[in-house]
This record gives C-alpha cells, sequence and structure tokens, in this order.
C-alpha cells in the first residue's frame, strides 16, 4: 500500500510539471469519455432500468400479427381480450388500454385532456397503489359507469391538490364522471414520451351512439394495447406458445376474423421501446468508436513522451526498481490521467443529458428520466479506468523495455525511438484513420439519407396549412346529423375569415401517426372475408383534395352532391389503383370498405384517382388507400385543415372565436402549422444524423491531430537524417515528398482498413437510411478521398519545416 501511495505522489508530480501534456490527453479523454456516459445513460434510462412497476421482468405484451400485411402490432379486438384473458393458463392477469381525448369542463375554461380508457384491472396488473382514493374495481367495467383515476399532475395544476377530490363528480365529454383515486406523481402509464392525464374504464367504449354495435363487440376491429403478468415461475417461452395456441383456436373458431391474425408475447421493456433499440445502439457504437480513438491519440502522446523519459527510467532501474515496478509506476499515470479525464467527461455529459432530456421531439420513452445515477457513474468509472489500462499499457510495455546502458548514454541519439515503438504509433494511427472512416461513412451515409427525406414529397403541400382538433361529445352530438351540421357549420365560418383560401376536415390526419385500415370488397371478385384485402382510409369533408393541394389524377373529387342519402362514393390513392385495377381505369368500379356511420357497409363507387399521401412517415412506402366523404360517415372528433394565404397560426385566434361561437364548452387542441408534423416524424432521424455526424468530425480531428503529432514527432527524430541529406544535396522538393509519403501512406493504409471495416457493420445502418445504399460506392469514396486530402494537409507543416530547416543546426549535434 505504501509503494502504490508512493506511485500516486510521484505520478502526480510528474504530471504536474508538464501541464500541457497532461491537458491535452485530460481534454482528449474527456470528449471520449463524456460522450460515451451522455448517450449510455439515455440507454440506461429508455433500455436497462427495470419499468417502475413492482416486478417488472414478469410483465408481457401481448402482440397481434396480421400475415398479410407482414405487420407485427400491439393491437388486439376487445372480443379476443375476453376470450385470451379466459383462456389462457400462464399470465396472471390480463388488461388493455387505449389512448383517447377528453373534454373537462364545469369548472373554469374547457380544458382537452389526453387520457386512455383502460380494463378495470389494468392498475392490479401493474400493482399500481394510488395516492388518494382506490383504483378501478371489476364492475366498473360494465355499460353505464363512469368513474376516472386522475394523474398527479392533473390533480395539482387544474384542481390545486385538493385532498377531498375523490368522490367528486367531474364533467367529461359533457357525461358526469366520479373521481374514484389520484395516482401518485412517480407514475406513469403507458410509458410515453406524452403521458395521459387521467384515465376512465373502457365501459365508455361499450355503448355505441350509432346504429352499428359499440366497438368492443367488434372482433376485426383491432384498437388495444394488451399487457399481462406472468405467472411466478412461468417462463416467457411457455407463455409465448400459449398465446400462439390461443391465437390458433381462435382463427380456427373465427375464421372471417382472424384468419390472418395470430398472437405472441413479448417482455414489456421490449414491446415499449421498439424500433428505438437499434438506434441507441447505434448512436452507443458510434461513441464507443470515438473512445477509441481518443484511446490511440492518447496512447500515441504517451508513446512519444515515454521515448524522452528512457534516461530516466533507466536510473531507477540502477537503483533498484525492477521492470514490473517501472510498468506499474506509467499504468499509475496513465490511470490518473484517465480518471481526471472521467471526471471532466461526467461533467459534459450531466450537460449533454440534459440537453438530450428535454428534447420531447424525439418521442422517445423514458427519454425524460435519463440522468446521471449510480450505474452511469459505475459506468464513467468503469470506462475510465479500462481506459487508462487500455491506452497506457502498450507505452508502458515500451518504455519499460529498454538497454541500460544505452539509455544511460549521453549521446543525442540515446533518447530516440525503438523501431518497435516507432510501429507501435503507426499502428495506433492506422487505427486511428480506420475508425474515423467507419464514422465519417456512416454520419455520411445518414446526412444524404436526411437530404433524400427532406426531398421526399408528402404527396400534398404543408406550407402555409394550420391544423387543430376538436372532439364533439356524444352527449350533445351523439347523432351523425348533429356532428355533420356543427362541421358544416363551423367550415362555412372559416372559410369566411379574411386570410383564409379554403379550409377542410379530416380523420385521421396524414403524418399524425394515427391511421385506420380496414379490410375491403372488391366488386365481382368474391373472396373469403379472411382474404379480403386491407386498406387505409380517411373520412374527408368537401374540399380537402383542394385543401391540402393532393392531386387528383383521374375522375372528379368529392362534391356537396355526395350527401348523406346520395350514391355512396369512394376517392382512391394511386396504390390502391395500381395494385388492385392494374391496366384498367378503376373510375366506375365499385369497392366496400368497412365503414359506415349507419347500419352495414356499402358498395361504394370510385369517383377518382389521388395521388399517395405518406401516412406516418415519409420513407415508409404507401399503401392502398380510400376516402370517404364525410357526409356519407360522419363522426365527432375531426381535424379541421386550414389553408391560409400567410402564416397559417396567425388565424387560431379568430377561429377559436368562431367555435367558441358555435360552442363555449369546446377546447380547441393540437393546433399546429402542418410543417411541424412532418419535421416531427424526422426528428429522430435528423438527431441520430446530427449526433453521428459531431461524433464522426470529433474522430476525424482527433485522427487528423493524431497523424500531425506522429510526422512532427517522427520528422524531429529524423532531424539529423534530413540534414545530412540536405548537405548533401537534397531538394526541399525531395524531403517534402518523403514526409508527405510516410504520413499519407499511413492515411492510405487506415483508409483501407476503414472502408473494409464499413462495409462488415453496413447491415447495422441498412434500417436507418432512405434513398441511399448503405454501401454507395459514391460516399465511400468521397470520405476515402475527403480523409486522404485531410491526412495530406496535416502533413504539409510538419513536411514544410523539415524542408525548410538549417541542416547546420541538425548536424551540430552529431
Amino acid at each position: 500500500m505504501n509503494s502504490l501511495w508512493h506511485d500516486l505522489r510521484y505520478a502526480l508530480r510528474v504530471l504536474a510539471k508538464q501541464p500541457g501534456f497532461t491537458a491535452v490527453v485530460v481534454l482528449t479523454l474527456a470528449l471520449g469519455i463524456g460522450a460515451n456516459t451522455a448517450i449510455f445513460s439515455v440507454v440506461n434510462a429508455v433500455i436497462l432500468e427495470p419499468l417502475p412497476f413492482p416486478e417488472s421482468q414478469r410483465l408481457v405484451a401481448v402482440l397481434g400479427t396480421d400475415v398479410h400485411l407482414a405487420d407485427i402490432h400491439r393491437a388486439v379486438s376487445y372480443p379476443d381480450f375476453a376470450d385470451f384473458r379466459a383462456q389462457n393458463r400462464t399470465l396472471e392477469s390480463v388488461a388493455v388500454y387505449d389512448k383517447t381525448t377528453l373534454t373537462l369542463t364545469g369548472s373554469g375554461e374547457p380544458l382537452h385532456i389526453d387520457g386512455n380508457f383502460v380494463s378495470a384491472n389494468l392498475f392490479d396488473v401493474l400493482r399500481a397503489q394510488p395516492l388518494l382514493g382506490r383504483t378501478f374495481i371489476a364492475s366498473e367495467d360494465q355499460p353505464g359507469t363512469r368513474a376516472a383515476i386522475l394523474s398527479h399532475r392533473l390533480w395539482t395544476s387544474h384542481f390545486g391538490a385538493n385532498p377531498d377530490i375523490v368522490g367528486h363528480p367531474i364533467t367529461l365529454d359533457a357525461q358526469p364522471y366520479v373521481v374514484v383515486g389520484v395516482m401518485p406523481a412517480s407514475f406513469q402509464f403507458p410509458l410515453t414520451s406524452q403521458p395521459p392525464d387521467l384515465w376512465i374504464t373502457i365501459a365508455a367504449e361499450m355503448v355505441s351512439s350509432s346504429p352499428d354495435p359499440p366497438i368492443t363487440s367488434q372482433r376485426d376491429v383491432h384498437f388495444l394495447a394488451a399487457i399481462g403478468r406472468l405467472k411466478p415461475g412461468v417462463a416467457l417461452q411457455q407463455a409465448d406458445a400459449d398465446a400462439n395456441a390461443i391465437g390458433a383456436a381462435l382463427e380456427k373458431q373465427y375464421p372471417d376474423t382472424n384468419g390472418h391474425v395470430s398472437l405472441a408475447l413479448q417482455p414489456e421493456i421490449e414491446a415499449m421501446v421498439g424500433d428505438i433499440r437499434p438506434v441507441l445502439m447505434m448512436v452507443l457504437g458510434a461513441v464507443g468508436f470515438l473512445l477509441l480513438i481518443a484511446c490511440s491519440n492518447a496512447a500515441n502522446l504517451l508513446l512519444a513522451r515515454a521515448a524522452g523519459r528512457r534516461r530516466e527510467m533507466a536510473i531507477r532501474a540502477s537503483v533498484g526498481a525492477g521492470r514490473g515496478r517501472v510498468l506499474r509506476q506509467l499504468l499509475t499515470e496513465s490511470v490518473l490521467l484517465a480518471l481526471a479525464g472521467g471526471l471532466l467527461g461526467l461533467l459534459l455529459a450531466v450537460w449533454g443529458t440534459t440537453l438530450l432530456a428535454g428534447l420531447p421531439s424525439l418521442q422517445i420513452p423514458r427519454l425524460a428520466q435519463a440522468g446521471i445515477d449510480l450505474r452511469v457513474l459505475a459506468f464513467t468509472l468503469g470506462v475510465s479506468v479500462l481506459t487508462g489500462v487500455l491506452f497506457g499499457m502498450a507505452p508502458a510495455w515500451h518504455a519499460s523495455r529498454f538497454n541500460l546502458f544505452l539509455s544511460l548514454k549521453e549521446g543525442g541519439r540515446a533518447n530516440s525511438e525503438s523501431k518497435r515503438a516507432s510501429r507501435a504509433r503507426n499502428g495506433l494511427v492506422v487505427a486511428q484513420v480506420s475508425l474515423a472512416v467507419v464514422l465519417l461513412v456512416g454520419a455520411s451515409l445518414l446526412i444524404e439519407s436526411m437530404i433524400h427525406l427532406t426531398r421526399q414529397s408528402p404527396g400534398f403541400d404543408p406550407n402555409n396549412v394550420m391544423v387543430f382538433n376538436l372532439d364533439l361529445p356524444d352527449a350533445r352530438y351523439g347523432k351523425p346529423e348533429q356532428s355533420a351540421a356543427f362541421f358544416h357549420e363551423l367550415l362555412t365560418r372559416v372559410r369566411a375569415l379574411p386570410g383564409v383560401q379554403t379550409a377542410s376536415a379530416v380523420l385521421p390526419l396524414p403524418m399524425s401517426d394515427d391511421i385506420i385500415r380496414t379490410s375491403f370488397k372488391i366488386e365481382g371478385r368474391p373472396v373469403a372475408k379472411s382474404e379480403q384485402p386491407r386498406v387505409h382510409f380517411r373520412i374527408v369533408a368537401q374540399d380537402y383534395i383542394q385543401t391540402m393541394h393532393i392531386p387528383l389524377i383521374a375522375g372528379r373529387d368529392f362534391t356537396p352532391r355526395d350527401e348523406r342519402n346520395a350514391t355512396q362514393v369512394v376517392l382512391i390513392n394511386e396504390t390502391l389503383a395500381r395494385r388492385y385495377f392494374p391496366n384498367e381505369n378503376p373510375v366506375g368500379k365499385h369497392i366496400q370498405p368497412g365503414v359506415s356511420d349507419s347500419g352495414p357497409d356499402k358498395m361504394r363507387e370510385i369517383v377518382g384517382v389521388v395521388g399517395d399521401v405518406h401516412h406516418r412517415n415519409l420513407w415508409q412506402p404507401t399503401d392502398p388507400e380510400c376516402y370517404v366523404p364525410y357526409d356519407q360517415a360522419a363522426l365527432g372528433a375531426m381535424n379541421i385543415v386550414v389553408r391560409s394565404q400567410g402564416e397559417p397560426m396567425s388565424l387560431l385566434p379568430s377561429i377559436r372565436e368562431q367555435v367558441r361561437a358555435l360552442d363555449s364548452e369546446l377546447p380547441i387542441y393540437k393546433a399546429r402549422d402542418m410543417r411541424d408534423y412532418i419535421e416531427s416524424s424526422v426528428a429522430q432521424r435528423r438527431f441520430t444524423s446530427m449526433l453521428v455526424s459531431v461524433f464522426a468530425a470529433a474522430g476525424l480531428l482527433l485522427a487528423t491531430v493524431g497523424l500531425f503529432g506522429l510526422i512532427s514527432y517522427s520528422v524531429e527524430q529524423r532531424r539529423t537524417e534530413i540534414g545530412i541529406r540536405v548537405a548533401v544535396g537534397a531538394e526541399r522538393s525531395d524531403i517534402i515528398g518523403m514526409v508527405l509519403h510516410g504520413g499519407i501512406t499511413l492515411a492510405l493504409v487506415g483508409v483501407g482498413v476503414g472502408l473494409a471495416g464499413t462495409l462488415a457493420i453496413s447491415s447495422v445502418l441498412k434500417n436507418q437510411l432512405f434513398g441511399v445504399s448503405a454501401t454507395d460506392p459514391m460516399t465511400f469514396a468521397g470520405v476515402a478521398l475527403g480523409l486522404v486530402a485531410v491526412a495530406a494537409a496535416a502533413c504539409y507543416i510538419p513536411a514544410w519545416r523539415a524542408a525548410n530547416a538549417d541542416p547546420l543546426v541538425a548536424l551540430r549535434n552529431e
């Protein structure tokens, strides 16, 4: 222990005597360690941290698979859920939930509420306890009951943290509800970037305001997310097999509705993370490469420093220090440097983590919880120590191997670098360059992908368009005629406002991540219901195609003649026309999508074909889609789209006045510029490309500095040789060429290794790219040429210095 303290004190004195060297190494390592810590804190919060529920490892998601669409989704129908709950033998309990929107009235201004309707046992599945009152009981799942549980946020912000709120009546969508409980501030479910404000039971969905049966009795309507808890001692594989068997049994029992649907289980945390996991792993890999580059740079600096300390090491050996003792001393110094870099990196990581956690537009679950906890601190400490050993071992090993007699000589060559150390430094520079190539190619491909995405048309013109949502309560607008009358009057008033070009309504809104999908029949092509093709559909008011500037390819748009009692009509997109009516004109033909607001579905005449519109994002191919006129399928919840002559959001106050004039208890919510929806859809990819680009730029800088340092040091070591060459008549261009040749050769080797490594891991990037191949030859060539050019520039300065050095000064040292 005494010797260890002696090593520490000596290391501190040595490093303090070389503040410039110490600062450069610490800053280099801080960059790599800080970036790794920041990204790991996000990975920890999103992926590694257990869900905030008791025994959360037993929570599983019930998934449905649509074999027609090769689509694994988290959606089941209520009848399938009820059968699964009754028949499964491996889950303790299973519950369902889905998002909903509500209007809270009766206490001040009408308030829009983002909520969830849930089966009454959801909180039992989660084993969540309320702060006040109780959770739901089984009887509150029955039609006619209206119970609500408040989130802590809503309880404090709107009800003033009233301790007597339990049992208090509230009005939601013009219906009376009773508050039965308040959840603690720590509770959130679902674990999304926008948590719900309250929960109501699924009883609200068991009553239909139209002639159609309630949605909870329709087996072919998959709209619910399901979560269950494994029984003690039951493995996931066993439970998954049980779910598969139940799904197969339901398929046989209900071939019309379940012929293309199967059931499976997945750990809840994996289902929650979904597509985020590979993105985070890719970014974590990128910062790992950056740390390796930083380690290589630090190791190169230590190797250069070790050559100048041979005499010191020889003196220590001559007074009795063994090789192991010298090795330990040098490793102590490198670990101290790494710990200092880790401490500074931790400060950088705190700033970076705070920045990342404050970006809700990324829509990453639990991102807001990212921070520096014990696991992140342990990660930083472990990375720092490992880094110190990693970059310190090679220099320490080389420094401890010396010839005692030669090292004690006073000659000018006594401290020159050994060939072994020179090869090690060259190898480290090659490693830096190759890692930088991998980062640069990845960043370039992601940037190219973003450029293609920004040029990709969504299928409509989002400029000068604002959107807002209205949700009419069934208590006052339960009949389709009532909803239709309200929206007709509202749109008439909005179109008359100054600055408005046109206005319409749609459900669901493109690029909002909301979809409605159903099966459809084609007249004259009878198939079993389970084999019917699937289609996305939208309900649109008059002038929607014109308002959104969607091209009309064939036929006509909807007109005022397409009212409720007229011939049932439909518009289809190009993809549907191309897939199901190839080489023929679909206008005038009939299809029957599963949509109606009164009675059974009807065959609808195709009156027009419109251009394809992207549903959820810009990179997925468009699906078959149809549009139904609002008058023939009126709903109470719609998105109003308004095209203006100028800045669209400036119209919001005037529009809000018109809504209040029609119904003072209706709040406008989610009022946004349409361009924001498009930006939100690519926000995650844009941020990923930006983050990887920053890491790539840092890697390139470190690699360039490393190459510059190596060539400068090499020139210094060869100054006598260069002086002799100049003295015997070598031209300056010869000296510059000689130095450049050595540096560019190393860069070329590094580029070759890096390109080979990039090809080997190209599959990691494949799913994150759009419009560009993961092995795009132009990108590979551009990065290679650019990096060689940067390497040449980095080598030119020491080459110029060598060519202009006075040979007499160099030879005098001999």
